[in-house]
């Protein structure tokens, strides 16, 4: 089965709010607004969405300030398609368009939050899991504010 699915696989650069948060669902993320995540999809660097029978199946992007700074971000694959590369397909495309970009002499930094316990996975395109070397932790911070003007962290 996985090499049909492979040979049937397609690659675009567009995919719709309504599937991105579909997609975000499927593997127990937040969801965003249409208004952000609308935003958000319309200002990638980047996006690599991969389809199968038409319906997104998994996707990438990647945001950046255009100079030396890259961000892979909203790495998923729908849990129903794991084991079929399709992740190493959408890093392998992203980190291509990256290479792509660096010119003779440039040196340019490309970083990704890994989901929990997915470096490995990450390790296999040379990253490394932080800290290292004189690089602190990874962090992040998710804030939000409900109806009545509350400001949450988390």
């Amino acid at each position: 089965m996985k090499e049909d699915i492979l040979k049937e696989i397609s690659f675009t650069n567009q995919i719709s709010v309504e599937d991105y948060n579909g997609l975000r669902k499927a593997v127990d993320w937040i969801a965003v607004s249409e208004k952000r995540a609308s935003v958000a999809l319309k200002n990638s660097f980047y996006l690599c969405v991969a389809t199968y029978q038409n319906k997104p199946i998994g996707m990438t992007r990647i945001i950046s300030d255009g100079g030396y700074s890259f961000f892979i971000t909203d790495v998923i694959v729908h849990p129903e398609y794991h084991g079929n590369h399709i992740g190493t397909q959408l890093i392998s495309r992203a980190m291509d368009f990256i290479e792509k970009d660096v010119q003779e002499g440039d040196t340019v930094m490309i970083s990704l939050m890994s989901a929990y316990q997915r470096e490995s996975f990450y390790k296999r395109f040379g990253f490394h899991q932080r800290p290292f070397g004189n690089h602190g932790s990874g962090m992040s911070v998710w804030v939000s504010r409900d109806e009545e003007g509350n400001v949450t962290t988390y």
